[in-house]
């Protein structure tokens, strides 16, 4: 699944302006101007990299500012703005990482992710999904491919439009 996708698909099942949307790139320490914004939610070509249109670091910096926009800055112990946190690190960590910071700025529980599987009817254990959100260090971690993001994309699209 291409980046771009994943952006595109979140606005629409979120139905978020294009000016709300580049707020949240905005939180997430990306500034771009609309004429970028477009560029990257255009459809990309079949044979074009995952990439191509926006890279791994700047989709994390969306789905970071998702989560500020829903949730706040995240805060230290001494009340100051804790740091973004950037672990998509190849490619493979990319769907978990999508799926965890979803997870944490909507508040979505195990269950409510289930669901949006199961609108899919695309068969996730409870399981599988806590194997996901683990850690990339932790033994029973699962790493997520295209067909889980696809499917709880379409799952949310089916649940929530």
């Amino acid at each position: 699944m291409h980046n771009n996708d994943i952006v595109r698909r979140l606005q629409y099942i979120f139905n978020i302006s294009t000016k709300d949307m580049l707020t949240i790139f905005k939180l997430g320490d990306l500034n771009l101007t609309k004429a970028e914004f477009l560029a990257i939610i255009a459809k990309p070509a079949q044979d074009s990299a995952r990439d191509a249109q926006l890279s791994r670091h700047d989709l994390e910096k969306f789905m970071n500012g998702l989560i500020i926009s829903q949730r706040g800055h995240k805060k230290n112990e001494d009340g100051s703005v804790a740091p973004q946190d950037y672990s998509m690190q190849r490619d493979s960590d990319i769907n978990n990482v999508v799926i965890k910071k979803l997870k944490i700025a909507m508040s979505y529980t195990v269950e409510d992710l289930l669901a949006f599987w199961q609108a899919a009817d695309f068969k996730v254990t409870k399981g599988e999904v806590g194997a996901m959100v683990r850690r990339k260090s932790h033994p029973k971690y699962l790493v997520a491919g295209d067909q889980f993001m696809r499917k709880l994309l379409i799952g949310m699209a089916e649940a929530l439009r």
